[in-house]
């Protein structure tokens, strides 16, 4: 279970009455038998906000409400005035139906934030509201992010809430229901976003009116694609004059339709472990393989994937008379994927050539003088380590 929403701002005047909805939370679902309950908790752990017994959640429906008729009595205590200059803040937690349900007032992570804006005013009558704050909810910041492959439900409400009753003449409707709706799961791999067209229909006893606003709502990745190889699973490599410690050869690639996140870094999401099979002491102690991944957009449908890039290194400083021919096998594991063929095996085929130095006259003479003695040593190169 989680918020498709992480933010809401609603707007709250003196004189409004008991029993007044404000806004509504949602919650979707990871399963089928899942149930939210809907509770406010408190953001300071150490004593209740004094507007705490101002309102109520509604456990079922995640409907937040006036429990009480707000009057400026209400704004003229110190301690309210010092909480409520600073916006009023609500964060709600979910709970789900258990046995063995606990119910607290401690927030839970990611749990959405309620701002509410207390105005000491009462509200603007019909005449002196606007026909997009009858229809649609105040001053959203916060888009809608969906999980794909989950269940479908209501995700947003599309009404006013607070302007219900302020024009009781008015019918208002919607180009959808009043509340927007998941009709059936979503893939990310075949869009990141919808951009959708909300139209709200006012209609009063002389006048129509239509009033449009667009709304952007995003599909959040999970693992549900194996990797793959998109060409080659085998590289030739040749190594030569640069056998130096920190040498990097050839290159394979392994692609993934899902994307890999960097942050936060505690995140296992599509989380790649390579593992070198060969069990040779020589090769571990002078090879590695190094991998690094970056994001791109697939030509078809421009949907972002990840492609991982794997490298040989070497750990170590080869000599010049180093001349074998050995096979490097790694297995590359995605550990998050559900099924059975999140594993990838990549081949780093690898001969080493000796490298010979010849010199074309290897007779030199020095001409020393007596004072010599400390630089009396000749070198004489009879091989190399390192080039």
């Amino acid at each position: 279970m989680y918020f498709p929403q992480n933010e809401y701002i609603e707007t709250v005047y003196v004189g409004q009455q008991a029993g007044t909805p404000i806004l509504q939370v949602h919650a979707m679902l990871d399963s089928d038998s899942e149930r939210p309950h809907f509770y406010l908790c408190w953001t300071s752990s150490i004593r209740r906000p004094v507007y705490s017994s101002w309102f109520n959640m509604d456990v079922n429906t995640g409907i937040l409400s006036l429990n009480k008729t707000l009057e400026e009595s209400d704004f003229s205590s110190k301690r309210a005035l010092s909480e409520i200059k600073t916006l009023l803040v609500f964060v709600l937690a979910v709970r789900l139906i258990r046995s063995t349900l606990v119910v607290g007032e401690e927030c839970i992570r990611n749990s959405p934030r309620l701002t509410l804006d207390f105005v000491n005013a009462t509200m603007p009558q019909c005449a002196q509201t606007d026909m997009k704050e009858l229809c649609f909810p105040h001053r959203d910041t916060s888009n809608p992010h969906i999980m794909e492959n989950r269940f479908p439900g209501a995700l947003r409400q599309l009404r006013r809430l607070t302007r219900l009753n302020v024009c009781p003449n008015y019918t208002i409707s919607y180009n959808v229901q009043s509340e927007l709706v998941v009709t059936a799961p979503l893939d990310r791999e075949e869009s990141e976003c919808y951009r959708l067209l909300l139209v709200c229909t006012v209609q009063t006893e002389t006048l129509i009116t239509k009033v449009e606003t667009s709304l952007d709502v995003y599909v959040n990745d999970e693992d549900d694609n194996a990797p793959y190889v998109n060409g080659t699973d085998t590289a030739d490599i040749i190594i030569s004059f640069n056998r130096t410690k920190g040498g990097s050869f050839g290159a394979l690639f392994v692609f993934d339709r899902d994307l890999t996140p960097i942050y936060p870094i505690d995140q296992s999401h599509n989380k790649y472990v390579g593992t070198l099979l060969n069990n040779e002491p020589w090769i571990k102690e002078t090879f590695d393989i190094k991998g690094t991944f970056s994001e791109k957009k697939a030509t078809l449908g421009g949907i972002r994937e990840t492609v991982h890039d794997y490298q040989l290194v070497l750990k170590k400083n080869l000599y010049v008379t180093e001349n074998r021919t050995l096979q490097l096998d790694y297995l590359v594991n995605d550990t998050t994927y559900p099924g059975l063929e999140g594993t990838v095996l990549l081949h780093f085929n690898v001969t080493i050539l000796p490298v010979h130095i010849r010199f074309a006259n290897i007779t030199h003479m020095y001409t020393l003088t007596r004072r010599a003695s400390v630089y009396a040593q000749v070198l004489m190169a009879t091989h190399c380590t390192n080039l």
